[in-house]
């Protein structure tokens, strides 16, 4: 049986059918270098100075992450979206971060999410080890979460990585991590996944144009993370990020800490970006980089021109019945009732 709709929302359907096609909202479509990075590994000696960030991880070793070496990437938005407006006028529609690796053949490309148990331990004879399927291990990009009273406005590149560890001398210490986050908009610290066996969906998973799964990947190869929108957990953070002015990421991977096939001694087997501080990467644009698109405004002032009328319903009806992202208020990625019902009450709100 067809759900039934309210009166309100019924007659708001009704007048679809009546209404011109009209253009959509009016987007603003930024890009940007990144303003700060940082290797996030507690045993790098210049922090927010370094040329190139690897990334690998100490799979399941007492003592230290499983996302062992991460890359913080953060992009100042202040200068294309208002600042310190409540993060419900914030509607983004893309998010795309890119990064590019130095060093040739050093690692294959995997373009997928491997799940916890498909990782041995560095050591070997992690007992609920299963086939991982495919060659390569993917790269992950995530969103920030602190520690130790540390926030998105106290925390830089040159902070202290960490304080009291868990198991000494460096797991569960360091002050930003990478994080999924709740419904709540609290972090969940991704990095021991391995080590607590559980599973976390990354905000994107690198994909590099030209190179095919299993291939070894070129220097100079730019990987692209495409953050998925359709978590509200994911698009509350980001909404959070344009408020405060800057939007802040987390890049790992899981490839063994040291080189050969085994995680032994050898040429390193792990990826390794240029940062923002690296000259060829400035003089190349290697450097890592942000594109977002979004519309600051609240969502019953659907067009942005700070009125709340007919031209309001038209341009979301258009939107919702073209599926733009944009129209899809309730941030699930499905277009439906609910949707219409979310604009109804806030075009209604004064």
């Amino acid at each position: 049986m067809p759900r039934r709709t309210t009166s309100t929302a019924a007659a708001f359907l009704g007048a679809a059918a009546c209404l011109p096609s009209v253009a959509s909202a009016q987007l603003t479509d930024f890009s940007s270098p990144a303003t700060l990075d940082r290797w996030m590994y507690p045993f790098n000696g210049s922090p927010g100075t370094r040329l190139a960030a690897s990334t690998f991880s100490a799979r399941r070793i007492d003592g230290f992450d499983d996302h062992d070496a991460q890359f913080i990437v953060g992009f100042d938005s202040s200068s294309a979206f208002q600042t310190g407006l409540d993060p419900s006028m914030y509607r983004v529609t893309s998010v795309v971060v890119y990064a590019s690796v130095t060093g040739e053949d050093r690692f294959r490309f995997d373009p997928t999410y491997d799940n916890q148990n498909t990782y041995d331990s560095q050591d070997g004879g992690y007992p609920n080890l299963v086939d991982d399927l495919d060659e390569g291990r993917p790269i992950h990009l995530w969103g920030l979460g602190y520690r130790d009273e540390f926030g998105a406005s106290s925390w830089g590149e040159t902070t202290t990585f960490g304080f009291n560890p868990v198991v000494p001398p460096a797991q569960e210490a360091r002050t930003a991590f990478g994080a999924v986050f709740d419904a709540s908009g609290d972090p969940i610290d991704i990095s021991n996944n391995l080590t607590a066996e559980f599973d976390a969906t990354p905000f994107a998973i690198g994909q590099a144009d030209g190179v095919q799964p299993g291939e070894l990947v070129p220097t100079d190869t730019e990987f692209s993370f495409a953050v998925d929108l359709c978590d509200p957990g994911t698009k509350a953070y980001l909404a959070d990020g344009l408020s405060l002015g800057e939007l802040r990421f987390a890049i790992s991977s899981l490839h063994f800490a040291s080189g050969g096939p085994d995680g032994g001694t050898g040429d390193p087997l792990f990826p390794e970006f240029y940062t923002r501080e690296n000259p060829i990467a400035q003089i190349l644009g290697l450097a890592p980089r942000i594109e977002v698109t979004a519309f600051v405004g609240p969502i019953g002032d659907y067009n942005g021109d700070g009125n709340r009328n007919f031209f309001d319903i038209a341009d979301y009806i258009a939107d919702f019945n073209a599926r733009e992202p944009l129209a899809d208020i309730t941030g699930d990625c499905l277009f439906n009732f609910f949707d219409i019902s979310a604009f109804i009450a806030e075009f209604n709100t004064p």
